[in-house]
């Protein structure tokens, strides 16, 4: 009976950790993230509701799986404590991600890291052990590995206790935890002299799997709505205005950050003064160039908190991944605030929900 047991919890696990590569893969990849966001598919909450499922099935499943290995072939005891470790690690890095805002950059990076690092060792695992049971094939192990047989001697003398298993943890996780930090710093120090240094890599998300192209400054942004004038602003006006670079740590909701990032552009109060603009309601909806993407605003969030129109990151333009030429950006909110391609701002009597609050159910104020 305890044999059936464990042979479907063997199977649910197997498919959920199926589920989970998958889904992490696909937020992973660039062009398949996009693809679920443009059919608006909360690949983000279905990945978070696998993790729990899981994690719930293996904390139920734990006790008996191990006392069911525990008289079994090293193989099997081998088998059940690396994926304990895999659990582990996905487990506690996938917790500091979800709740990021509680923990330092240094570890929020870390955890990404890790995170993707486990996910790379797990799935040449999964296919190993998936072909091998599907097709029954016989990877040629020690016998002392697979059954129950003698040891060789230089393996009996060196037999680990439980304080060596500990040992070995715990210099595992510290390695971890080394190489997640040096990763993190990376960046930092292969830095030119020229180049603002910073810490941690800018990952690129986008709603759509092609963005707009602005070829000869033919990039122009409208402010329209509920203002006294409609204004149709282009690249040269605005590099007639003040430009002003600050140096800000980048935060993404997904657990990533960039510290010390120069970011150069146009204060969108000088902006509104410089143009006489008077808006005649107190919101404002921010438009991307791609036609899908918009997040929304109080007037005082974008006026009164410092909110810029970016031009430059770390002295040059912007890639066009980036946003190029003109993205938005507010110094303590999330990135998903940061509207690329901006092109137009309108200003409206009502604040509606942008695309993240309507598709993925994220806050709409966006603050750190």
């Amino acid at each position: 009976m305890k044999a059936r047991w464990l042979i479907k919890i063997h199977h649910i696990h197997a498919i959920l950790v199926g589920l989970l590569l998958l889904s992490g893969l696909s937020l992973f990849i660039q062009p398949v993230r996009t693809f679920f966001n443009e059919w608006k598919i909360p690949l983000v909450a279905i990945h978070t509701w696998i993790a729990l499922f899981y994690i719930i099935i293996v904390l139920l499943s734990l006790k008996k799986a191990i006392k069911y290995t525990f008289k079994k072939p090293t193989l099997k005891k081998f088998n059940v404590h690396f994926i304990l470790g895999l659990f582990l690690a996905w487990s506690l890095s996938g917790a500091i991600m979800y709740f990021q805002a509680h923990f330092p950059v240094p570890v929020r990076n870390t955890a990404v890291t890790i995170h993707d690092t486990v996910t790379w060792i797990a799935i040449p695992w999964l296919l190993i052990h998936s072909i091998g049971h599907t097709l029954k094939l016989e990877i040629p192990w020690p016998l002392w590995w697979k059954r129950h047989a003698k040891k060789p001697e230089w393996v009996q003398e060196n037999r680990l206790q439980r304080r060596d298993f500990i040992k070995s943890l715990s210099l595992i996780t510290i390695m971890i935890f080394i190489g997640g930090w040096l990763k993190w710093l990376t960046p930092m120090l292969h830095a030119s002299n020229e180049t603002n240094r910073r810490r941690g890599y800018f990952r690129i998300y986008n709603v759509t799997n092609d963005y707009p192209r602005y070829e000869n400054n033919d990039w122009s942004l409208t402010i329209d709505g509920l203002v006294e004038e409609k204004k149709v602003l282009t690249i040269q006006q605005m590099r007639q205005l003040k430009w002003n670079t600050i140096i800000d740590d980048f935060h993404c909701v997904t657990g990533w950050s960039v510290k010390g990032v120069e970011l150069t552009g146009v204060y969108i109060r000088d902006l509104f003064e410089a143009h006489d603009i008077k808006p005649k309601d107190k919101y404002i909806t921010a438009y991307s160039g791609d036609g899908v993407y918009f997040d929304t605003f109080t007037l005082s969030q974008l006026v009164d908190e410092e909110a810029m129109l970016v031009f430059e990151l770390d002295g040059a333009p912007l890639k066009k991944a980036q946003g190029y030429p003109c993205r938005l950006y507010h110094p303590t909110m999330y990135g998903y605030k940061s509207v690329k391609w901006i092109e137009r701002l309108t200003i409206t009597d009502e604040r509606d929900y942008g695309y993240w609050q309507q598709n993925g159910d994220y806050d709409l104020d966006g603050y750190l």
